[in-house]
């Protein structure tokens, strides 16, 4: 005897109601998604929201990550590159001293020289490892900074009048030259900071795989809290000058098929799914440059349920009772 699970009861409920609710077939991969009609109670208990796209302007740049950074161990580094730096200007002044003594009446004999000059070339070599451990965790941009300068930032960093924010670099985005200012954002529309860009890092953000650039924020950017994460715009000169589009929320995206779709209301109680290209990340969503026309109506939120609707789940099997 074959009896059906209490889950596949559920599953071929569920079916039933969508097909009813949708009132279509299976799309036609050939055609492309089909309408699907759902009444408005049914968009009631889908919490489905629908929303008129306004035209927006290309951004300037593209958007992404960020967050501020612990400058704790570009502290610490850098205090033993300057301890290193010092032991090795004393003992290249002794080996100066020594050599000199050995050239002129021989009060210093040629041992002591050579003991000298292996001391200050031991220390020149303690000072190379810092700087290459100061370029490998901080970038080549902070260690190749002279000694003044940097000295200067960290008394900034120290003193709360400036900061550091790693920038993620999203993929294919140009890498912004040293001391290029690129936009900062906190999490309100009025935090807005201009950064200096101080180098890349060559360490990958371990979530995110994606490669970082160091940038200084000063003045009000420099009471933001270690840890924060920000949004930041990379410049970029993608787009021809007035170029125009939509911006779709975030919470209107839908995935499948391993692309990303939207839900677009052509007639009321009406949705079609509808592809989204060439989408740029920006603060409010994604920007989308074409396929999109200022005025439509798309599903802002419940899309994932129509996609439920448009393509229920196979239903469960039996099992043998």
């Amino acid at each position: 005897m074959r009896c059906a699970t209490p889950a596949a009861v559920l599953v071929a409920c569920v079916m039933t109601a969508a097909a009813a609710v949708a009132g279509t077939q299976e799309p036609d991969p050939a055609r492309g998604p089909k309408a699907i009609n759902v009444e408005p109670e049914a968009q009631m208990r889908f919490g489905v929201a629908v929303s008129t796209l306004q035209s927006a302007p290309a951004p300037s740049g593209d958007s992404t990550s960020a967050r501020v950074v612990d400058p704790t161990s570009l502290l610490q580094l850098d205090s033993e590159l300057a301890s290193a730096a010092a032991t090795f200007a004393a003992s290249r002044a002794e080996a100066a001293r020594t050599r000199k003594l050995f050239a002129e009446d021989r009060t210093a004999s040629a041992r002591a020289v050579e003991a000298a000059s292996a001391q200050a070339q031991a220390d020149l070599q303690r000072v190379n490892a810092a700087r290459r451990q100061l370029a490998v965790e901080w970038g080549g941009g902070m260690a190749d900074l002279p000694a003044h300068i940097r000295a200067q930032l960290l008394n900034e960093l120290a003193a709360g009048k400036a900061e550091l924010v790693r920038v993620e670099l999203p993929a294919g985005a140009p890498t912004p030259a040293t001391r290029a200012t690129i936009t900062i954002r906190g999490n309100s529309e009025s935090e807005v900071f201009g950064g200096e860009v101080l180098g890349t890092l060559p360490m990958a953000d371990p979530r995110l795989q994606t490669r970082g650039i160091l940038v200084e924020l000063k003045g009000a950017g420099a009471k933001l809290p270690i840890g924060q994460m920000l949004t930041a715009e990379i410049p970029t000169a993608t787009d021809p000058p007035g170029a125009t589009g939509v911006v779709v929320p975030r919470s209107a995206l839908v995935r499948r098929e391993a692309r990303v779709w939207v839900y677009v209301e052509t007639a009321p109680n009406t949705f079609v799914r509808r592809e989204v290209r060439n989408y740029r990340p920006v603060i409010a969503g994604w920007f989308v440059p074409s396929g999109f026309m200022p005025g439509e109506r798309i599903v802002t939120l419940g899309a994932a349920a129509l996609l439920g609707v448009e393509s229920p789940a196979p239903a469960a099997g039996t099992d043998t009772g």
